[in-house]
């Protein structure tokens, strides 16, 4: 009996034990659901982080790459990290070539004069940066630290920004700021001159048919001579002060450069100067006076023979650019002749579009400043530049317009 007592305790024990257990194991199981649903939770939390800075690390990088200045970011010791599509066109490297490399190496192969000046620890944040000559381009450089929101330094950001044209507009801006001026004064002047002359070219006829004395007369024709020289200076003065008003048409470029080399050809051809020419292989048109633009081109030509007086070679290429990055659609025709020449020197570079200033005995030092003027009138560009492998290049920028 007393063992009968035992065993229906022992059951109601484990009766009880197992209600326990039950209860327990009920419990677990909520806590382990709640734990489960707070662990998807947090992973969908942390997926939804990840993709967040996943978009915003792909919104940077696509900022980057949009941005019409090229962006250089280096760690603290100057090694580079990243830089963006624009920065591989300013310095003609790609990235994958100088990651990690002192950003000195990405001026290392292209010729830039200056670079070596500028301390990466120094930071440009004024108006203008630290201007850099690449090639055929002209960089303007900023640069400021990378800081953390603690304000340790993680690095620099350097920026580039592609200023030649800029350049190149700026200088022509100067020059036709002091066309203007002299044109003024030399326009007074030579008309001032030109009467006295007139004068004096006709007493010297009247007195070349009085004279009986052989020697005498030829005296006179001498004045004469003189004096038609000196008129015929005038008149170029007078060419040059005059402002040209261009008749703007719808021109083909490439048509109008044969028209020039069919004239010029034959004169060149005499001197032992190869002319190679290099046309785009989209056809270009500009918004142009094709008489005045011929003119130009002449000079230009002409101004290239002149100065291979040994024979030598002459380059003309033509290519359609934007006017910017930011206004693709508005283009710009480019005309570059290159020649094998001497070159010029820095000095004389300077005053190449003065009147009366010729590299040339003998020549009338107007030639290049006429172009100028023609240029500008047609709201375009010309600067003249020592080529990177020897000579001169005369770089024409126009207008461009649609095709017919």
């Amino acid at each position: 009996m007393q063992d009968l007592s035992l065993l229906q305790q022992s059951f109601e024990n484990f009766t009880r034990a197992t209600s326990e257990l039950k209860l327990a194991y009920a419990r677990l199981e909520e806590r382990f659901a709640r734990l489960n649903r707070e662990l998807e939770d947090k992973n969908a939390e942390l997926l939804k982080t990840i993709a967040e800075k996943e978009q915003a690390r792909t919104d940077v990088q696509n900022i980057l790459e949009s941005l019409i200045n090229g962006v250089i970011v280096t760690d603290p010791g100057g090694k580079i990290t990243r830089l963006n599509s624009c920065a591989e066109i300013f310095t003609g490297v790609k990235a994958a070539d100088v990651l990690g490399k002192p950003i000195s190496a990405l001026f290392a192969q292209s010729g830039a004069d200056g670079w070596q000046t500028i301390n990466p620890a120094e930071y440009f944040r004024g108006e203008s940066g630290h201007k850099v000559k690449t090639g055929d381009r002209t960089l303007e450089i900023f640069g400021s630290p990378f800081l953390s929101p603690q304000g340790a330094v993680l690095g620099h950001v350097f920026a580039l920004r592609d200023i030649t044209r800029v350049e190149k507009l700026e200088a022509m801006a100067v020059r036709t700021e002091k066309f203007a001026a002299m044109g003024e004064m030399a326009a007074n002047i030579a008309h001032e001159v030109r009467n006295p002359l007139g004068s004096i070219e006709l007493f010297a006829s009247l007195l070349q048919k009085d004279l009986k004395d052989k020697k005498d007369r030829e005296r006179a024709a001498q004045i004469i001579s003189c004096v038609k020289n000196v008129d015929n200076k005038i008149s170029n003065l007078l060419l040059f002060t005059r402002r040209p008003s261009p008749r703007l048409k719808h021109v083909f470029l490439h048509g109008l450069l044969r028209e020039v080399m069919d004239f010029t050809g034959q004169i060149i051809g005499r001197t032992g100067v190869e002319v190679c020419v290099h046309f785009a292989a989209e056809d270009i048109f500009i918004a142009a006076d094709a008489e005045l633009i011929k003119q130009v081109f002449w000079n230009v030509i002409l101004n290239a023979q002149q100065a291979m007086p040994e024979g030598g070679r002459l380059d003309i290429s033509t290519r359609l650019s934007p006017k910017s990055l930011l206004s693709p659609r508005d283009r710009y025709a480019e005309i570059i002749f290159r020649d094998t020449g001497p070159g010029i020197s820095p000095s004389e570079l300077s005053r190449i579009f003065d009147p009366f200033y010729s590299t040339r005995e003998g020549g009338s030092g107007l030639g290049l400043a006429i172009a100028h003027n023609i240029v500008s009138e047609h709201q375009g560009s010309i600067s003249v530049e020592n080529a990177p492998g020897g000579g001169v290049a005369v770089n024409i920028g126009l207008p461009a317009c649609p095709a017919a």
